[in-house]
């Protein structure tokens, strides 16, 4: 009894710690479209949006600038719209 009581209490602690971790989006898909075209539009050419994607508590957004010969991805935090992480390629 003791066990299936444990079991039953951790599978419980797994199921409700495992909705908790994924919060609404305080960052809307434009504003993280805007972060990732302003801090890219600082330098030559134009920035474009290939494709926007959001998964966990991140936005994976994928750029290109072809006057400058550069593309990546950018990963921003749908909590607070900071950049997280950055991949980007020159030709």
């Amino acid at each position: 009894m003791k066990r299936t009581v444990l079991v039953f209490s951790l599978l419980l602690l797994m199921i409700t710690s495992g909705c908790n971790n994924f919060s609404k989006p305080k960052i809307s898909e434009d504003q993280a479209r805007s972060i990732v075209l302003k801090e890219h539009t600082k330098h030559i050419g134009k920035v474009r949006i290939i494709s926007v994607s959001h998964k966990g508590e991140k936005y994976s957004l994928k750029w290109e600038n072809k006057e400058k010969c550069e593309h990546g991805t950018d990963y921003v935090n749908d909590q607070n719209g900071e950049i997280t992480k950055r991949e980007s390629s020159i030709c």
